[in-house]
C-alpha cells in the first residue's frame, strides 16, 4: 500500500515539476532557468533591445546582450576574458569570472587545461599549439577548441620554418640572437621547439605578423602575444606545423 502511494505521489509531483522547468515568463523562447544561464532579464523578451527575441539570439548563437549581429563567442559578459561561447563549453559561469571560487579566473584555468567549474579533483583538457605556414597564424587548442588565434612570421623561403611534429623543449625569458647580417639582444619569450635555433618568440624588430614571413626558421610573434602563449606552454607542451611556407614571403603567394 505504502508503495503504491509513493508512486502515486510521485505521478502528482511530476506534471508541476516539468512545468516548472519550462516556465517561459516572458514568452521569448528562453526558459526562466536558461534567462538565469545566460544572465538575461526574464520579464523582457529583448534583453538588449535589439528588436530581436533573447531566445532567436541564443538559439541562432547571438549574444543577447551586446546588440544586433554580435555572436556568442564575440562576447564575453563578465569581462574574464573567456567569451560566452567558451564559458558554455566548458560549463563555467558566464556572470562569474572565477566559476568554482578557487582564486583563478576561468580563462586562467581553462588556457592551463583546467576545469574552471571544478574546484577539487579537478579535469585535465589535452593542449596544444598549432602553426598554419601558408596562413601566418598561431593557434592555442584546448579541448580540441581554438582559445587563441594570433598572427605570426615563420622562417623566409629559403630557410623555412620546419614542418611536423614538435614539442616545447626549453623556456628562456630573454635571449640575444645572433647571426650573419643581425644582432637581436634582449629578445623575449623564448619556446624552443627543435633543436638548431628553433624558437617561438616575441619581435620588436617588425610588425608584418600575419601578413608575411620574417626570420631565419624562428616562429616571430608580437612580444605581447608570446608573452601570454609563454606564461601557459610547459616544456613537453606540443607543437603541429603544417603547410607549406609562401613562396613570396606575402600570405596568399
Amino acid at each position: 500500500m505504502k508503495n503504491i502511494l509513493l508512486v502515486m505521489s510521485l505521478f502528482l509531483l511530476t506534471p508541476g515539476i516539468l512545468k516548472a522547468e519550462i516556465i517561459d515568463s516572458d514568452n521569448d523562447g528562453l526558459s526562466d532557468a536558461d534567462e538565469a544561464l545566460y544572465y538575461t532579464d526574464s520579464n523582457n523578451p529583448d534583453t538588449d533591445g535589439d528588436t530581436y527575441t533573447d531566445g532567436i539570439e541564443v538559439k541562432h548563437g547571438y549574444s543577447p546582450h551586446a546588440g544586433p549581429g554580435v555572436q556568442m563567442h564575440q562576447y564575453d559578459y563578465d569581462k574574464d576574458k573567456l567569451d560566452d561561447w567558451l564559458e558554455g563549453w566548458f560549463h563555467a559561469d558566464r556572470g562569474k569570472g572565477d566559476t568554482d571560487g578557487d582564486g583563478d579566473s576561468d580563462f586562467d584555468e581553462v588556457m592551463r587545461g583546467y576545469s574552471p567549474s571544478e574546484k577539487n579533483g579537478e579535469s585535465k583538457f589535452r593542449r596544444w599549439i598549432e602553426v598554419d605556414l601558408p596562413k601566418q597564424r598561431l593557434y592555442y587548442f584546448v579541448d580540441r577548441v581554438k582559445i587563441l588565434n594570433l598572427p605570426v612570421s615563420t622562417g623566409n623561403p629559403g630557410t623555412e620554418t620546419p614542418d611536423g611534429m614538435f614539442e616545447i623543449m626549453n623556456k628562456i625569458p630573454v635571449k640575444r640572437y645572433t647571426g650573419v647580417g643581425y644582432d637581436l639582444p634582449d629578445v623575449k619569450w623564448n619556446m624552443e621547439f627543435k633543436k638548431g635555433g628553433y624558437y617561438i618568440h616575441g619581435s620588436y624588430w617588425h610588425n608584418d605578423f600575419g601578413l608575411r614571413t620574417h626570420s631565419h626558421g624562428c616562429i616571430n610573434m608580437r612580444t605581447e602575444d608570446a608573452g601570454l602563449l609563454y606564461m601557459y606552454t610547459d616544456v613537453g607542451m606540443p607543437v603541429h606545423i603544417t603547410g607549406e611556407t609562401p613562396k613570396k614571403r606575402n600570405v596568399g603567394t
